[in-house]
């Protein structure tokens, strides 16, 4: 006769089989509830978050949701390295694709979409319920509805009418470059064959051209410009508005000589633009370029500005508020800027090293440094850091670069913000999440720890095994068995309240 399973001859039951029934119901009253913290990255976690929130992360981190709490209140979701939505307060919203091309955002009344450079939509709605939007796409298609309701749409280079783009208040083009149309400011300038015959009348009075032969542009009162054979002759006069020994005169006889005289400012060039020099003797200007681009002499005492420079081998530049020196273009940048309320200096080794100090009497402390490939720090403010190691990204600092892309290859990454630090390893095998009430740190699978303080003091509970074993400790020596929490630890999603330190 065949024996049943987990019987001996006579059909009784083996020891063994009760062992392993009882084992199935402990694992099974054992389980972590769905309010308990679960670790099985790089597979699917979920965590307690420093300060409050949850993150769920799967797949290594390509999958990852925050909460403000751990009971709800959706903040982020992200499908790395494709997408990450921030949900900011209110109904708006920032949506990053694609990075660094694409973005979308919902700010107030404000809306605007775009993948550069395929695609620009941008929408606006104003408290009286009107509302105005844009769409620039390729190929060439530029779609507009305008606050009065009327539309305006035009496919380049076929034919279309388009408003407010490009500085100017109205662009008309048919069979672009055959006709096109420009109004900017009552100046109406009608191009046929663009760029070779056009006609300016309006505002400024009149100007033409028959390019490249010969051309008048100008507007009353502010310039009058010709050129004949063009780039080879041109002469300008500027600032008709100022007094005659105040105005501009510019011509050249290109690329041999040309000349500009304003007042008691003199500048010349020869070969433009490997040669030229200018001087001011009232106002203690000079300057001097030759060979272009490779030396540089510049001082002007009243825009206090100076430069000079010995390319690639060393330039000086002070003026605005900054002051740069490079060694070895491009290679090693030293600089200071001065601004109202802050100072920033600088130390660049392209692409080794990167490095900047910012003092701001209102903002307050801030600094970034990265050792290309091994490690950033990054204090975008007083009391709020990011720690990173390896740096793979050459590129200056990019913070949404990095969080799209970072985490596939960084090993080990710390954020710190005021009292909450937040540690993560690749993949997520390691996670740490610390705030002034609870310090959380767990090793997938192998060792978790939790430590907090209530009301008998301080309090420490391990966990091992993914929450197979787990027991409790407090100061004072006791020891308390906890239930198992597989899959682990099995601490509760939502932290406590009190000091731990």
């Amino acid at each position: 006769m065949r024996r049943g399973p987990g019987r001996g001859e006579r059909g009784e039951r083996t020891p063994w089989t009760g062992v392993a029934g009882a084992l199935v119901l402990l694992l099974l009253a054992g389980c972590a509830g769905f309010s308990s913290e679960r670790h099985l990255a790089p597979v699917y976690s979920e965590l307690a978050t420093a300060g409050g929130g949850k993150e769920i992360e799967a797949l290594g981190g390509a999958v990852r949701l925050r909460y403000l709490r751990a009971d709800g209140g959706l903040t982020q979701w992200a499908l790395r390295p494709l997408v990450i939505h921030d949900q900011l307060p209110g109904l708006d919203y920032r949506t990053r694709f694609l990075v660094p091309l694409g973005t979308e955002d919902k700010r107030g009344e404000e809306y605007v979409w775009q993948l550069l450079p395929v695609t620009r939509y941008s929408e606006r709605t104003y408290t009286d319920g009107t509302d105005e939007w844009t769409l620039l796409t390729l190929p060439g298609i530029y779609w507009s509805k305008t606050v009065d309701d009327r539309v305006v749409r035009a496919w380049f280079p076929c034919a279309g009418v388009m408003e407010h783009f490009l500085s100017f208040d109205r662009i008309v083009f048919v069979a672009f470059p055959l006709y096109l149309r420009t109004d900017r400011e009552g100046r109406e300038t009608t191009h046929v064959l663009f760029p070779f015959f056009s006609f300016t009348r309006g505002t400024g009075g009149p100007s033409w051209r028959v390019w490249p032969v010969y051309g008048n542009s100008r507007f009353e009162g502010r310039y009058d410009r010709w050129f004949a054979l063009w780039p080879i002759w041109t002469y300008e006069e500027n600032y008709l508005y100022l007094p005659k020994a105040q105005q501009e005169t510019r011509w050249m006889l290109f690329p041999l000589v040309g000349h500009t005289s304003r007042g008691e400012y003199q500048a010349t060039s020869v070969l433009w633009p490997f040669f030229g020099w200018a001087s001011n003797p009232s106002k203690g200007l000079v300057a001097w370029d030759g060979p272009w681009p490779l030396v540089r002499y510049l001082r002007d005492p009243i825009q206090d500005i100076e430069r000079t420079r010995f390319w690639p081998f060393y330039s000086y530049y002070r003026g605005d508020g900054l002051e740069s020196r490079w060694y070895a273009w491009p290679l090693i940048n030293v600089s200071t800027e001065t601004y109202e309320k802050a100072d920033k200096h600088s130390f660049y080794f392209i692409p080794f090293w990167q490095n900047w100090k910012r003092t701001d009497s209102e903002a307050g402390y801030s600094s970034f440094e990265k050792l290309w490939p091994l490690y950033l720090f990054d204090r975008p403010e007083e009391h709020t850091t990011r720690f990173a190691f390896p740096a793979l990204s050459p590129l200056w600092r990019t913070p949404e670069i990095d969080e799209m892309y970072a985490w596939i290859w960084e090993l080990y990454s710390r954020n710190v913000n005021h009292s909450q630090t937040s540690e993560r390893s690749w993949l997520g095998l390691y996670r740490r999440e610390k705030d002034e009430y609870e310090d959380r740190r767990s090793l997938v699978g192998l060792w978790a720890r939790r430590e907090y303080r209530d009301e008998q003091g301080q309090v420490e509970e391990t966990s091992l095994l993914f929450g197979l074993l787990r027991w409790r400790t407090r100061a004072d020596g006791s020891l308390e068995w906890l239930p198992p929490a597989l899959p682990g630890p099995g601490w509760p999603l939502e932290r406590e309240s009190t000091l731990t330190r």
